[in-house]
């Protein structure tokens, strides 16, 4: 066989044989995806039953943190039993003044009349609607019947625990139906006279007794506002001075006049003690601000004339606890989402954690703790190996270009798209922050956003209204799935979905054969040094023979080079590397676990761990152009610290054979002991030592300058590319505070010469921030310097002053006593 010509990265430039390749790519893709929600939670309003059995599970919050409004538990009452009993909510919200753990835990059965239902609905509708809107204009609208109509069907209840027991607070759920005419006969031993005229209050509502205002719901018409009321300010009435802002001082009767035209008819009344309603925030976001204080404008002391009680009596700590609920409820609508899922694609034998699930389909988009990118990663790794192997294994005498065709059909983002949106699961994906103004009440018809019930496979789920996906977003999910089923149920529950989504794989250990003899017994003194180099003994020397052969050198004894052992070793490094990094580093970031995997899976890593361990020298080539590169970069390399890991920082540029020679002779070594994938790590991770650990990794500097143009908003212009003899040139410019930075950089290819660009402009912009710091310090010194000009001059003159005072007394002094002795 000839020897074949080289590339500039002078590996052989073999024809690719022709593959049918399916466009995928080039298939118009549609990105409205309907989005689905659980039937666990969504049915027809009216039952038309007097009594409904309910399903009650114990919403547990547990703060972290002090506050003077303690957290209650809340019951959550089900028509049926969810999917994620066995497991931990696993919720850790991020409140404004730290951190509340969630739990969920069944409590039972129980029934509830007809009429229990619809006064709870009507209750939380009320709730929510002020916390969500802190109006209730819309609240007639919400508690018009609904029949027939479909809605979020299950109940939020506060509770009671008495000896460890758990009710209904039913007295607050009443709250609900608080009227103006309240007999106050039912109230004459509430409270002794502590307050204009007894226990008795004037309100918007009319004459109320104290202790219906004193735990309630207000609106003051006034101002349109909500407050939720919490015991009465002593002391103070409308008599009473309040300080203004601009430290004026005048009384509440007073300040009502000016501020709001409202004359006080009962200023003797003591005045109530009220805190602006609630917000609901999404308490699942990711790094929310925190803060331990007050908003100086949150409490407020109100007539009860000015009052019209919407709820009471319902404590504060009630409203409270609520305002954390539409949080919660999200992350159990997605749980159940992800439930339904998992059981339309798993085997009876094989146990997914739900959350694990829920990762793999919640996108960074969502903005929450939990997404999909550790998983996609390691799913991407997995997938790649695994059709590498079956490829490889099917196509044992086609060269390494038909093999990576076929590959790219079968992996490509545009094939996992269309896999996954034949399997329908564009609607269980989650690609948008939980936004509450949007929550959708239960109990509230929303018809306007779950349209219809479909059959998905065994499972009913509802049909909401379209959103947009990108298709390469399909993909990553039906990655991260693959990732969720390999790292909690193995290999063979990866294998599994894989099949399911439609890419059927079997691991086969068939024999590796080839149509032509190989004779490697003239290189024996390689394959002992290798065996000893690797800690491995090769039962076929001719695998390792063909590991270190390079296109160019094409023999009779070795008719084929190192490329398809390249194809193989490639995957299944990705993937045991991969893997190590999942396991070892679990608790990390899933962006950081990403950057771990690309600085420790690249071949300028591999080519540095090739020239530490004198991989180089036994390389087998007939070509001198590369036996010049290879030199000239280990004459570069030996210059740095024996101990130093892959850094991007290096501008030495490697020949990409050094590379490939560690992934070649990975994919050996898995062919001859039979594809034992431990056998391989044990004996190539030693050839990568020291390996990358969050403690040294450094950034792409490409992603660090993009990342860091995003936060600081600099302009990121598109990169000029050119090329000239082979030669990759680039040119990058940033403008950053007022600044232009640019710089070209060349390098083999236009990757290198990009990343050296970054790097510059990187340092650049390091060095220009030193040079404004400086600056500013130099500013800084030089006020303080003319500051002690001043202060001098200014104690020089207090000095003159002290002087002359002193001459003068002196001078005063000396004549009264010769005054006094001429008298004399």
């Amino acid at each position: 066989m000839e020897n074949s010509a080289l590339t500039d990265n002078l590996v052989p430039d073999i024809v690719e044989e022709e593959v049918e390749v399916q466009n995928f790519g080039k298939e118009p893709y549609l990105d409205d995806h309907t989005k689905y929600f659980p039937p666990e939670l969504v049915s027809s309003c009216n039952k038309g039953t007097s009594v409904e059995l309910y399903h009650y599970y114990l919403v547990k919050l547990e703060p972290n943190f002090q506050y003077d409004v303690k957290l209650q538990n809340v019951v959550l009452a089900v028509h049926e039993r969810l999917d994620i009993d066995s497991e931990m909510l696993d919720l850790d919200l991020d409140a404004d003044r730290g951190n509340i753990l969630v739990g969920l835990k069944y409590i039972g059965q129980h029934e509830l009349t007809s009429d229990q239902v619809v006064l709870s609905r009507r209750f939380q509708i009320t709730l929510f609607r002020a916390l969500i809107d802190h109006k209730l204009n819309k609240l007639s609208e919400d508690l018009e019947r609904n029949n027939g109509s479909l809605v979020f069907d299950y109940l939020l209840l506060p509770s009671l625990c008495i000896n460890q027991n758990i009710s209904i607070d039913w007295k607050c759920i009443r709250s609900v139906l608080y009227t103006s005419n309240v007999s106050l006969d039912e109230h004459k031993d509430c409270f002794p006279s502590r307050v204009y005229g007894g226990y008795h209050v004037h309100t918007k509502n009319g004459l109320v007794c104290c202790c219906m205002l004193e735990n309630s719901l207000v609106c003051t018409p006034h101002n349109d506002v909500l407050y939720c009321i919490n015991g009465t300010v002593d002391g103070f009435d409308g008599n009473t001075y309040l300080e203004l802002n601009n430290g004026e001082s005048i009384t509440y009767k007073k300040y009502y006049k000016q501020r709001h035209g409202i004359n006080l008819k009962f200023e003797k009344q003591g005045l109530m003690y009220g805190k602006r309603i609630f917000t609901v925030h999404n308490y699942l976001q990711r790094c929310r601000s925190q803060r331990t204080k007050e908003p100086s404008n949150s409490s407020y002391e109100l007539p009860p004339e000015l009052c019209e009680i919407v709820m009471s009596p319902i404590s504060i700590s009630t409203i409270y606890s609520f305002s954390f609920l539409p949080s919660i409820m999200h992350r159990i609508e997605s749980l159940l989402i992800a439930s339904n899922l998992k059981s339309m694609v798993i085997k009876p034998n094989v146990h997914i954690p739900t959350l694990v699930v829920l990762e793999a389909i919640t996108t960074k988009k969502c903005q929450e703790k939990i997404h999909l990118e550790s998983l996609e990663t390691l799913g991407d790794s997995f997938l790649k190996y695994a059709t590498t192997q079956q490829l490889f294994q099917t196509y044992q005498n086609q060269q390494e270009g038909f093999l990576s065709g076929k590959r790219q059909q079968i992996i490509c983002n545009a094939k996992l798209c269309k896999l996954g949106c034949e399997r329908e699961i564009t609607g269980f994906i989650r690609n948008e922050p939980f936004e509450p103004k949007k929550w959708i009440i239960p109990g509230v018809n929303c018809g306007n956003y779950v349209t219809k019930k479909e059959q998905l496979s065994s499972k009913n789920v509802y049909c909401g209204a379209s959103r947009k996906l990108k298709s390469k977003r399909i993909a990553d999910v039906v990655e991260a799935l693959i990732g969720a089923f390999l790292s909690t149920g193995g290999e063979s529950a990866a294998l599994s979905f894989m099949e399911w989504i439609g890419i059927k794989v079997v691991f086969e250990s068939i024999p590796y054969t080839r149509d032509f003899p190989v004779n490697p017994e003239l290189h024996v003194n390689i394959v002992q040094y290798m065996n000893s180099l690797l800690n491995y003994s090769f039962r076929d020397v001719s695998l390792l023979v063909e590991a270190l052969a390079h296109g160019s050198y094409i023999r009779t004894e070795i008719p084929r080079c190192y490329q398809r052992l390249e194809f193989l070793g490639d995957a299944v490094l990705d993937y045991l590397i991969t893997m190590h990094l999942y396991k070892k580093y679990s608790g990390l970031s899933p962006g950081l676990l990403t950057d771990l995997r690309s600085s420790s899976v690249n071949n300028d890593c591999y080519a540095q761990s090739a020239i530490k361990m004198g991989l180089y020298k036994h390389i087998l080539h007939a070509s001198p152009k590369l036996h010049r590169q290879i030199m000239d970069t280990v004459s570069r390399f030996e210059e740095l610290p024996s101990n130093s890991t892959f850094d991007w920082d290096s501008e030495t540029t490697f020949p990409k054979v050094l590379g490939d020679v560690i992934e070649s002779l990975a994919g050996a070594i898995l062919v001859d002991s039979g594809y034992n994938k431990d056998v391989v790590f044990e004996s190539i991770r030693p050839l990568l030592e020291p390996m990358i650990t969050p403690e040294t990794i450094r950034l792409h500097p490409v992603r660090e300058l993009n990342e860091l143009c995003q936060k600081e908003n600099y302009i990121f212009k598109k990169p000029i590319v050119s090329y000239q003899k082979g030669v990759a040139y680039v040119t990058i410019e940033v403008e950053a505070n007022g600044f232009v930075h640019k710089e070209s950089c060349s390098g083999a290819n236009k990757r290198t010469a990009e990343r050296l660009a970054c790097k510059n402009i990187l340092k650049s912009i390091g060095g220009n921030q030193a040079s404004i710091q400086l600056s500013e310090k130099i500013h800084d010194r030089s006020s303080i310097f003319n500051l002690g000009i001043r202060v001098f001059n200014f104690k020089c003159i207090i000095y003159v002053c002290i002087f002359f005072s002193f001459l003068l007394s002196f001078v005063l002094l000396f004549n009264r006593s010769m005054f006094t002795l001429f008298l004399m």
